[in-house]
């Protein structure tokens, strides 16, 4: 039969269980910080990995509608003209056919200006410098488009026929797309002569 001494020695706390001491604490709360400084890290730069591969995908399939619009405005025309009417100004205007059957004839134009490039399609005229007010009822393709070096952005050849394309599309830290083509207007020019009317 036990006595009252040793029930009352193993319900006293033992002598280890004291907890933890001020240099055991300041430890695990260094190792603490040093963890989550790691993983903080790790999660910032995944997340600036994945904006930067969201800006190039963005970037990619902005300089992929320019080409299309281009390429199907310029490809479908009668005639295709390049103006330069101010400073950082370059305007494309071509007389073009639609893919209907009865094939209806359109006029199109795209301004690039301040970065920004914006395209129209009308029945009648497009201005050859279109103002802000304008400009502010076209349909905005791309911001964010710049120059490649000293070449023009757009440019026509001698023939009248083929648009140089030379520029780059970059949105936020994704890295710019370059679009570097020639389009070629595949409407025959009719024995008479270039068709420009009623666009240019």
């Amino acid at each position: 039969m036990r006595n009252f001494d040793e029930t009352a020695s193993e319900a006293s706390p033992r002598s280890t269980d004291r907890g933890f001491t001020l240099v055991e604490l300041l430890v695990y709360l260094f190792l603490g910080v040093v963890i989550l400084t790691i993983v903080g890290a790790v999660l910032i730069n995944s997340l600036r990995a994945e904006s930067q591969v969201r800006d190039a995908a963005q970037s990619a399939s902005t300089a992929q509608l320019i080409s299309e619009s281009l390429g199907r405005g310029v490809r479908n025309a009668s005639a295709v003209e390049v103006t330069n009417p101010a400073a950082g100004t370059i305007v494309v205007r071509t007389r073009s056919i639609d893919g209907s059957q009865a094939g209806a004839w359109f006029c199109q134009a795209w301004v690039w200006r301040s970065g920004e490039l914006r395209t129209t399609r009308s029945a009648s005229a497009l201005p050859a410098n279109p103002d802000a007010a304008v400009l502010a009822g076209w349909t905005l393709l791309a911001t964010d488009v710049e120059q490649v070096g000293s070449a023009p952005i757009f440019s026509l050849a001698p023939n009248g026929r083929s648009l140089d394309v030379n520029l780059a599309v970059g949105i936020g830290r994704g890295i710019p797309v370059l679009v570097d083509t020639v389009v070629v207007a595949k409407q025959p020019v009719p024995s008479t002569g270039k068709v420009s009317a009623p666009c240019f």
